[in-house]
């Protein structure tokens, strides 16, 4: 689609001659050229906000005021009355290292809607899917004739599949890959961790090639994550496969394998837990990552809570069979089993291992979850296909989206670095692939601003249990150690500010920045009476700094927290109760939180900005 939307910029830094590039949109067919289109909407993300320019459609513009720090590029077609028809963002760049003349891939599809990419080489049902760098590696499935043994890269800049040589461990013509696991290490590597052959393998994109596989002690359809770079733990599943499913011996046992195979032992996990998934929620404030087991086929009401240093994981009961993150440190479930009967039951498991009923889904046979970049989930498969849940009102919201969207069940999804989903697969083969564009929202969002009650931006409660909507959203602290928080979804700076209109806080209210898992980061703590204190969370608790006394009565109330390169400050109404000049730099959420036993704090907005 690159006719009408190729764009000249100019980005002038420190003096020096403008560089000039492209953007290159990715052609997707007729879904990404919408008919009637007026104008381009060009946004520059960068850290010290957005910088929001207008284009002529098929002009070519020179802007050589886009802030030196652009780290990223949104571009939405505007079709009239103020009308997206496409919308897009780049993947992040470093936009002054680029070359003179460089070409800035773009996909662009229908706002909440898809466009098709390039088709697999392979036509797949359920492969396994991995970010690999910047792309994704597609592994196995279910082909025309059988279990494959083969695999597939997606680059993200050309909206195509190139085929990857599969280490020989792997091939075996009566069970492919099946029983295999993915596992992204913090590098860009997967690792490649079971199957009927009960072997461990390294894929690196930069190379585009697997290390050898190396033998490992037999397990597939378990649950995987990467501990460290250099490490992952394995859990659950069972000691092989049969009939392309597991055998009859379902295992409780966890290691940690490094990349040569070398193990050590994981906790014990109770309960049955096949074709399940293990799932990251972060860091505590002790600092160890806290994990979660669920989902798959064995017993998929079950789960399993943990870190890697226990003996023993804490059984969870009643969960769904879908999983995804949310923002914060909580887990959501949802949906039956494949090939049960439809049921929308929906579970969040909190930071802490508490776990509670979510409004109902609606009930979609085969839909798959993901974690969007604004703190939403969609949820893409079944009819009508495309399901949105919105934390901040407990609420789902079906559509049929527009664009192209693919009548498929049980897909796979990935999110890619420019935030949109890449759904392929499906029950039965297809080599089709599509791109699903949510909102433009997401880390590098220059401000965003929630109001609770009405749609827009995304605020988590991390732990449901603390939130109350009847009557406003109302936060409660549930005793004087535990912050009851909700995060704003989107962006995630260093330097920036968190502002939050409340009312109904007589006891404690705090702030929350650079939050990264479920408790490292930054708190503003307000209590009564109380001397305004700044914490880092990262693990236990410090004090940096202290200051004045904090009076809450109760009534309307705006408090806010600032950070940049000079330090921290609070105030609250026009009064500055705190500053300092601790040095904070770590990207995470910012948001708000009830603090203090018995205290209740009705939010009526956040917004937080760079």
């Amino acid at each position: 689609m690159r006719a009408g939307l190729g764009l000249l910029f100019g980005l002038a830094a420190c003096g020096d001659p403008a560089a000039r590039v492209t953007l290159a949109p990715l052609d997707v067919g007729p879904c990404g050229r919408p008919a009637g289109a007026q104008s381009l909407k060009v946004t520059a993300y960068g850290d010290g906000g957005e910088v929001v320019r207008a284009v002529a459609i098929g002009d070519p513009v020179a802007i050589a005021d886009f802030p030196v720090d652009t780290v990223q590029l949104g571009v939405e077609v505007l079709v009239g009355n103020g009308l997206v028809g496409a919308a897009g963002k780049t993947a992040p760049l470093a936009f002054t290292d680029l070359a003179d003349g460089a070409a800035i891939p773009i996909a662009m599809a229908p706002p909440n809607g898809f466009c098709p990419v390039g088709a697999l080489g392979t036509a797949r049902a359920q492969p396994l899917v991995a970010r690999a760098g910047t792309g994704v590696l597609v592994v196995g499935g279910i082909g025309a004739d059988g279990p494959l043994s083969s695999a597939e890269l997606y680059d993200p800049s050309t909206g195509t599949f190139s085929p990857v040589d599969v280490p020989t461990g792997f091939d075996d013509k009566d069970n492919g890959m099946l029983g295999a696991v993915l596992s992204t290490l913090p590098d860009g590597r997967v690792a490649l961790t079971g199957s009927s052959r009960g072997v461990l393998a390294v894929f690196d994109p930069s190379t585009r090639s697997f290390g050898p596989a190396i033998a490992i002690t037999s397990r597939a359809f378990h649950g995987a994550v990467a501990v460290d770079a250099g490490h992952v733990l394995v859990a659950g599943g069972c000691a092989g496969v049969v009939n392309a499913t597991c055998d009859a011996t379902p295992l409780h046992s966890s290691f940690i394998y490094d990349l040569e195979g070398r193990q050590a032992g994981g906790p014990t996990v109770p309960g049955v837990h096949e074709g399940a998934q293990l799932v990251d929620l972060g860091p505590r404030s002790d600092g160890a990552h806290q994990l979660v087991l669920a989902g798959g086929f064995g017993d998929p009401g079950a789960g399993a809570w943990f870190v890697a240093s226990d003996d023993e994981a804490a059984p969870l009961a009643g969960l769904a069979a879908q999983l995804a993150p949310l923002d914060g440190g909580a887990l959501l479930t949802a949906f039956a089993p494949d090939g049960a009967a439809a049921d929308g039951t929906a579970v969040a498991v909190s930071p802490a291992g508490g776990h509670g009923a979510l409004a109902k889904a609606p009930a979609i046979a085969g839909a798959r979850l993901a974690l969007l970049e604004d703190g939403g989930l969609v949820a893409i498969g079944g009819d009508p296909r495309v399901a949105r849940y919105a934390p901040q009102t407990d609420r789902w919201d079906q559509a049929m989206p527009a664009g192209e969207p693919p009548a498929i069940t049980a897909p796979s999804l990935m999110r890619l670095p420019d935030g949109s989903v890449l759904v392929l697969g499906g029950a039965t083969p297809s080599a089709q692939a599509w791109l699903y564009r949510p909102s433009l929202i997401g880390p590098a969002s220059g401000s965003v601003t929630v109001l609770p009650g009405e749609p827009g931006g995304v605020l988590t409660a991390p732990d449901p249990a603390t939130v109350t909507r009847a009557g406003g959203f109302a936060l409660a602290a549930p005793d004087d150690a535990t912050l009851a928080r909700a995060l704003v979804g989107g962006p995630r700076p260093i330097r920036g500010t968190v502002t939050a209109t409340v009312h109904g806080a007589t006891v404690g209210i705090a702030l929350i920045a650079q939050q990264q898992g479920s408790d490292h980061a930054i708190v503003a703590q307000l209590r009564d009476g109380e001397p305004a204190r700044l914490e880092r969370h990262d693990p236990g608790i410090a004090t940096l700094c202290t200051g004045s006394p904090v009076a809450l009565d109760g009534g309307p109330l705006v408090v806010k927290l600032a950070i940049n390169s000079n330090g921290a400050s609070v105030v609250v109404g026009t009064t500055t109760v705190l500053s300092c000049d601790a040095v904070l730099a770590d990207a995470g959420l910012w948001g708000v939180a009830a603090s203090g036993a018995g205290s209740r704090v009705i939010v009526d907005a956040v917004t937080v900005a760079r």
